[in-house]
C-alpha cells in the first residue's frame, strides 16, 4: 500500500514495487489459511494491476479483473457487504478500460457491475461512494454501444445529476467539477431537445467545471475541459467563449511539467496541446485576427521548446554549482507536489477499506514551490543566463515583437500546417499581414509529393533517382503551395525574406523551389530560415561579433576525399585558424575546444547523423566514430559564435514524427548556444561540390571590400555553382587547388586528377545545375 500510494521515484517503479509486495504477501495469506486477508491483498493486486504503466496494458487489465473476481469468491454481498461493492465499482472501472474482448460486452459488464454496487452504494448510507458510482455509471452510459443511443445519453445525463446531488461545489469541488465535465459532454452529444438547446446546457456544464478546474491547480484536467468547452462553443460559433476555453487549455499545458507524467500521459497531454493550439489559431481566422493567430503559432513553439528541454534536463549556463544545486532543489520539490497531486487522482479509484469523507487537494504547496522557483530563476539565473528563462516557463512573443524583426527591405514568411490546410502567414513592416491558405485538396497534393519525395530519398537502390527527379519535385511542390500567389503578397520592397518552416516543409529547400520557368525563390529574394520568431528576436539581440578566428573540424572519419582541401583553403582564409583533423578529433578533443569561447567561426567538415527515433542523439560523427550529439550541442556556450557551418549530410533535417519537432535539429542547437549564424544541409551532399561551394562561400563571405551577410554570401555561392559551366569550373578548380601547391604538391596533384575523373563521369555543361549539388545547404539565423 505504502509503494502503490508512494510520491517519490517513478510512478512505473513503485507501482512494480506494490506488486512485488503483494504477491510475497500471498504466499503467506492464502485462500484457506487466511481467506478475508487473500481476498483484501487480490483486491489491492487488482488496483496495482488497473494503474501499471509497464508491460502491456491489455495483458494488465486482464490481471486486475482476475484479482477482483479471486477477491469476491470470499468478499460476498451476504458477508462483507461493504468490500464486495466496493470490488464491484473496481471492478466496474476495469471493464470500462478493458482492451480484450468486445467493447459493447465489456461496457455492459461495467454497468452491471456498478449496478450490483449501488444495491448496497445507498446514497442514505454511503453518500460519497453512491455519488461516486453514479459518476462512474454515467460515463459507461455515454460510451455505451449496445441499446439506443439517445436512451444511453439520457441515463448518463440522469446518473451525472443524481451524482450532483451530493458532490455540491463546496462539499466536493473537485468531484463536482469532474461530474459537471462529464455533464457537459453528454449534452454536448445529446440526441433529444433542441440541438442548440442541448449545447447551451453544455457550455454552462464546461464554464463551472473550469471554476475549479483552474490551470495552475489542475492542469491535466483544465486542458481537458477547456478543449472541450472550445470545440463545443466552436459548433454554435462563439467565438468568444471557444476562445476562452482554448486559452485556458493552452494556460493549463503551460503549467504541466511533462517529466512526472507517465508516458501514456505525457503523450496525450502533447497532442491534446497540439490540437487544441490548431483550434484557436482557426478560431483567430474566422475573426480575421491574424496577429492574434501569429502569437499562437509562436506560443505553440515556445511550448515545444520546453518540452524538449524537459527531455534534456537543460541546467543554466555561467552560473555556479551552488546556483544550480538549489535550481535543482526548487524544481524538484515542484515535480514531486505534481506527482503527489496527480497520484491523489489516481487513487481516488482505488479501493476503499472505509466510508471516510474524501480528502479535498490542497493546491497551496505547489503554488508557494512554483513561485520560489519562478523567482529564483528570475533573480539568480537570468541575470547571467537570460536564455534559461525560455526552457522553463512559456514566454510568448506578441505580434509587436514579432513585427519589429521586420523591416522594410526584410519581410517574414511564417508556415503552418494544420490537419486541413497549410497557412502562409507574410509579416512586413508596414503593420500588416497578409494570408494565404490552401484548400484540403493543396494539402493532399503537398503530403503526397513530400511522401514520394521521402520514398525516393530513402529507397534502397540509392538516390540515383532522387536526384534524376529532385527538379520535377521541387516544381510539384512549388505548385501544390501555389507559391506565385504567396509572392503576390509580399512587398515589393521586400528584399529579403526571413523564412519560418513548420513540420514537412523544415526538410524541403524552400529557397530553391521554381517561380517561374527559369527563376527559382532566392534569385528574387535573400532567403534565410529561423526555427522561430523567438529565437530569432533572441539572435538579432546579441552582439555582431567579428569573423576573424576559425575552429575546424577536419575529416575525422577519414573518408571525405575533398574536405581536405576544403578545410586547408578555407583556413587560409581567416587571420587565425585551428583545425583539428582526423584522428585528432576526438569527442574529447572538440568538446575542450568548442568550450573555448574566443572563436568567432566553427567550421565541420564530416559526416553527419540524424536519429529519428531520438533526436536528442542525432549527431556529428567525430574520430573512432563518436557522436557529438544535439544533446551536448544544447550545453554549450557559443555567445561569441558569428557562425556554425555543418559542411556534414542530413545536418538540417527534423524528426517529422515528433511533437516537438519546432525545435528538433542540429541548427536549432547551435543557434540556441548562442551563434547568431548557422549554415547546415538538408541532405545527403556531394563531397566535391560541397568543397567548392563552401570555399566560394567563404571567399564572399570574408572579402572586407562585400561586407555581405552569410544569407547573401551564401545564396552568391550557390547561383555561382548552379551556373558554372565546365569550362570555368576547371579554371576555377585550378585556382584554388594552386593555393595548396607551395604547402601540399602532392595532395593538390591528386585533387586535380579526381576533380576531372568525376567531370568526365558528369558530361554536362552545367555539371552542377541539379538542385542537388547546391540547394541542400540553408542559412539560419541573422
Amino acid at each position: 500500500m505504502a509503494y502503490l500510494y508512494r510520491i517519490r521515484g517513478e510512478r512505473a517503479d513503485n507501482l512494480e514495487l506494490a506488486i512485488a509486495a503483494y504477491n510475497q504477501s500471498l504466499e503467506v495469506y492464502t485462500r484457506d489459511s487466511f481467506p478475508e486477508d487473500w481476498a483484501r491483498s487480490q483486491n489491492n493486486l487488482g488496483a496495482a494491476y488497473s494503474n501499471r504503466i509497464k508491460g502491456e496494458k491489455a495483458k494488465n487489465l486482464e490481471l486486475a479483473i482476475a484479482a477482483y473476481n479471486l477477491s469476491l469468491e470470499i468478499f460476498t454481498r451476504e458477508a462483507f457487504p461493504y468490500e464486495w461493492t466496493t470490488t464491484q465499482n473496481n471492478l466496474g472501472n476495469t471493464y470500462s478500460q478493458r482492451i480484450r474482448g468486445e467493447k459493447a460486452a465489456n461496457l455492459e459488464l461495467a454497468i452491471a457491475a456498478y449496478n450490483l454496487s449501488l444495491e448496497v452504494f445507498t446514497r442514505e448510507a454511503f453518500p460519497y461512494e453512491w455519488a461516486n458510482t453514479q459518476n462512474n455509471l454515467g460515463i459507461a452510459y455515454l460510451y455505451r454501444i449496445r441499446g439506443e443511443r439517445a436512451d444511453n445519453l439520457e441515463l448518463a445525463i440522469a446518473a451525472y445529476n443524481l451524482s450532483l446531488e451530493v458532490f455540491t461545489r463546496y462539499s466536493f469541488p473537485e468531484q463536482w467539477a469532474t461530474t459537471q465535465n462529464n455533464l457537459g459532454n453528454a449534452y454536448r452529444y445529446r440526441i433529444r431537445g433542441e440541438r442548440a438547446d442541448n449545447l447551451e446546457l453544455a457550455i454552462a456544464a464546461l464554464n463551472q467545471s473550469l471554476e475549479v478546474y483552474i490551470p495552475t491547480a489542475f492542469p491535466i484536467e483544465c486542458l481537458t475541459t477547456g478543449r472541450s468547452l472550445g470545440d463545443t462553443a466552436n459548433l454554435i460559433e462563439d467565438w468568444e467563449t471557444a476562445i476562452k476555453g482554448y486559452n485556458l487549455a493552452i494556460e493549463a499545458v503551460e503549467n504541466t511539467r511533462l517529466e512526472a507524467l507517465n508516458p501514456q500521459s505525457r503523450q496525450e497531454v502533447l497532442s491534446n496541446a497540439i490540437d487544441v493550439f490548431h483550434s484557436i489559431i482557426q478560431v483567430h481566422l474566422n475573426l480575421n485576427q491574424l496577429n492574434k493567430a501569429l502569437e499562437y503559432i509562436e506560443r505553440s513553439k515556445a511550448r515545444n521548446l520546453i518540452e524538449l528541454m524537459t527531455q534534456k534536463n537543460f541546467k543554466p549556463q555561467g552560473v555556479s554549482q551552488t546556483t544550480i544545486d538549489e535550481y535543482d532543489h526548487l524544481l524538484q520539490q515542484v515535480v514531486n507536489e505534481q506527482i503527489r497531486l496527480q497520484n491523489q487522482n489516481i487513487n481516488q479509484n482505488l479501493s476503499r477499506t472505509d466510508n471516510l469523507m474524501p480528502y479535498v487537494q490542497d493546491h497551496s504547496y505547489l503554488k508557494e514551490y512554483q513561485q520560489q522557483l519562478d523567482t529564483f530563476i528570475e533573480q539568480e539565473i537570468t541575470p547571467t543566463d537570460p536564455t534559461f528563462k525560455l526552457t522553463q516557463k512559456v514566454e510568448p512573443i506578441t505580434f509587436a515583437e514579432i513585427q519589429r524583426l521586420t523591416e522594410p527591405a526584410t519581410c517574414l514568411l511564417q508556415w503552418y500546417i494544420t490537419s486541413e490546410k497549410i497557412l502562409a502567414f507574410i509579416v512586413s513592416s508596414d503593420n500588416k499581414i497578409n494570408l494565404w491558405q490552401s484548400t484540403e485538396t493543396d494539402l493532399q497534393t503537398f503530403i503526397e509529393t513530400a511522401d514520394n519525395y521521402l520514398q525516393l530519398y530513402y529507397s534502397e537502390n540509392g538516390k540515383q533517382e532522387w536526384i534524376k527527379q529532385l527538379p520535377n519535385l521541387l516544381q510539384n511542390f512549388s505548385q501544390a503551395l501555389h507559391l506565385s500567389e504567396i509572392i503576390n503578397l509580399i512587398p515589393s520592397t521586400c528584399q529579403r525574406l526571413i523564412i519560418i518552416p513548420h513540420r514537412f516543409l523544415h526538410i524541403l529547400p524552400i529557397h530553391a523551389f521554381p517561380i517561374s520557368e527559369n527563376k527559382v525563390l532566392q534569385d528574387k529574394y535573400t532567403v534565410q530560415y529561423a526555427p522561430s520568431c523567438q529565437i530569432l528576436q533572441r539572435i538579432q539581440q546579441q552582439h555582431q561579433h567579428e569573423l576573424t578566428h576559425l575552429l575546424a573540424i577536419q575529416n575525422p572519419t577519414k573518408d571525405l576525399t575533398f574536405t581536405d582541401l576544403e578545410v586547408n583553403t578555407i583556413a587560409i582564409l581567416f587571420t587565425q585558424n585551428q583545425i583539428i583533423a582526423k584522428d585528432n578529433a576526438t569527442q574529447n578533443t572538440v568538446t575542450t575546444q568548442l568550450k573555448n569561447p574566443n572563436y568567432h567561426c566553427y567550421h565541420f567538415s564530416c559526416h553527419g547523423s540524424f536519429n529519428p527515433n531520438n533526436p536528442l542523439e542525432s549527431a556529428l560523427i567525430l574520430a573512432d566514430k563518436e557522436p557529438f550529439t544535439l544533446s551536448e550541442i544544447f550545453e554549450l556556450n557559443l555567445k561569441k559564435s558569428r557562425l556554425v557551418v555543418l559542411s556534414a549530410c542530413e545536418t538540417g533535417m527534423i524528426d517529422l514524427q515528433s511533437l516537438s519537432d519546432e525545435y528538433i535539429g542540429l541548427p536549432s542547437g547551435f543557434l540556441f548556444a548562442g551563434s547568431q549564424n548557422v549554415v547546415s544541409s538538408l541532405w545527403t551532399v556531394n563531397d566535391l561540390s560541397t568543397a567548392f561551394l563552401m570555399i566560394k562561400f567563404y571567399q564572399i563571405l570574408l572579402d572586407p571590400t562585400q561586407q555581405v551577410s552569410v544569407a547573401i554570401a551564401l545564396k552568391t555561392a550557390q547561383n555561382w555553382l548552379r551556373t558554372l559551366n565546365r569550362e570555368k569550373f576547371i579554371s576555377e578548380s585550378n585556382q584554388i587547388i594552386d593555393q595548396l601547391d607551395t604547402k601540399k604538391p602532392r595532395m593538390a596533384a591528386s585533387y586535380r586528377k579526381i576533380a576531372k575523373q568525376l567531370l568526365l563521369q558528369n558530361t554536362e555543361e552545367y555539371p552542377f545545375q541539379n538542385p542537388y549539388y547546391w540547394a541542400a545547404f540553408i542559412a539560419s539565423g541573422q
